[in-house]
Formats: structure tokens, C-alpha cells, sequence
């Protein structure tokens, strides 16, 4: 018997046999409880931009197909309500890398249907990976990624995405280079990152990738 990952009560072992052939493993590692507090975005009324359930182009994605001239095609499995956004804290800020378990089979699921060339994580400063000590992007993929690939620029002030509003984070100057942008030249790129917010981080890491004349670029993310 094992221990949801969550709320750490038990989870009874017993499964029938359709429950062993349909569930996969990583919804194991949560109680139906606790599963059931994280909410899945569905496929009716889902934004072609940002994936949130708001009509086919929703006014932010308007505004950025306006701003760069391109449309981010981003996929998002659930929706940050109150459990992910405590999951996110747990996790991401304070460090509970065995929660990676939780989605991992989902999330690496998502991004094997896009097919890409190529799988890029959104990377964390330096600072960020000597006080966490992991990505929590590439903690949520059981799959080859390009690492070094997208690096953060050293920023010393500038704070953290998560304590920014919104129209900071609308602001942000470009903070990634591309290490060898001809490795991008002509592929399928899929972006991934942990929640879609605003958008302006991934679209940094996509107007990088479409200017080294990458083939198409789609993004993933846990929430959104």
C-alpha cells in the first residue's frame, strides 16, 4: 500500500482488472481525492492560442498575434485553480522534487503526440538550479530534451516571473539566447514549460526559435 504523494494518506493497493489495464501508473502515486481537485481543460471552446477554455482566439492571443506577428499553439493539460497552484508551490518553491511524479506520465504523453524534432524545456537561471537544485520542467518529461539549448541571461535584479504582475511580466526584456541556433534551423520544435500565464516566456523562447528558422514551434504546459 502506498502513500498519496499529495495529502499522504493511504492509497488502497486493490485494483480491479480494468482499472489496471485503463489507469496508468502515475495516477497512482495521488488518492481519487486528491485527483480529483485538479480540473482538466477540455477540448470544447479551447482557445487555438493559449489552450484555456476562453473561444477559438481569445483577446490576449488576439493582442499577441498583433504584437509579434505569429500565434503560440499552446496546449495545456489542466487548469491552475487552487490544487495546482499549491502543487506548484510544493513542488517548484519549495523543492519537493518527488511530486514530479504526479504528472510526469501526462505531460510526457502531450508532448510525444506533437511529433516534434525537437523538445525544449524552459531552463532556470543558474541562481535558481544552486537554491532548488532541479528544472521543474524537465522534472515533469521521461524523454530526450534539448538541454543548453536556451539559457537564461544573467539578470541579477530582476525578480522572479511568479512575484511579478502582469503587465511586469508584459515587459519582460528577452532574457534567452540560443546557444546554436542552426540545431533549431528547419525542425518541429515543442516548447515546454510548467503554467502558461501570461504567455510572454514562452513567446521569448518561440520568436528566438522562428528567428533561427525553425519549421514550426508549438509549446506544452502543466496549466494554464
Amino acid at each position: 500500500m502506498s502513500k498519496c504523494l499529495i495529502c499522504g494518506c493511504s492509497i488502497s493497493g486493490q485494483s480491479t482488472l480494468m482499472q489496471l489495464l485503463m489507469i496508468s501508473p502515475d495516477k497512482k502515486k495521488i488518492c481519487d481525492k486528491c485527483r480529483q481537485q485538479f480540473i482538466k481543460i477540455g477540448s470544447e471552446n479551447r482557445c487555438q492560442g493559449c489552450g484555456r477554455q476562453r473561444g477559438q482566439y481569445c483577446a490576449d492571443c488576439q493582442r499577441w498575434r498583433s504584437l509579434t506577428g505569429f500565434l503560440l499553439a499552446n496546449e495545456s493539460l489542466y487548469q491552475y485553480n487552487r490544487a495546482m497552484k499549491q502543487y506548484m508551490h510544493d513542488y517548484k518553491f519549495q523543492g519537493d522534487y518527488r511530486l514530479r511524479h504526479v504528472f510526469v506520465e501526462e505531460m510526457s504523453s502531450l508532448v510525444t503526440r506533437r511529433k516534434p524534432d525537437l523538445i525544449i524545456p524552459i531552463p532556470v537561471h543558474e541562481r535558481t538550479w544552486q537554491t532548488r537544485g532541479f528544472n521543474q520542467v524537465t522534472g515533469l518529461l521521461e524523454m530526450e530534451v534539448q538541454t543548453g539549448l536556451l539559457v537564461t541571461q544573467e539578470v541579477k535584479k530582476s525578480a522572479p516571473q511568479s512575484s511579478k504582475t502582469r503587465e511586469q511580466r508584459l515587459r519582460t526584456k528577452q532574457p534567452f539566447k540560443l546557444l546554436q541556433p542552426s540545431v533549431v534551423s528547419g525542425k518541429r520544435i515543442v516548447l515546454v514549460d510548467d503554467v502558461y500565464t501570461t504567455g510572454r516566456t514562452l513567446y521569448h523562447a518561440a520568436t528566438l526559435c522562428r528567428q533561427a528558422g525553425c519549421r514550426q514551434v508549438w509549446s506544452v504546459t502543466l496549466a494554464s
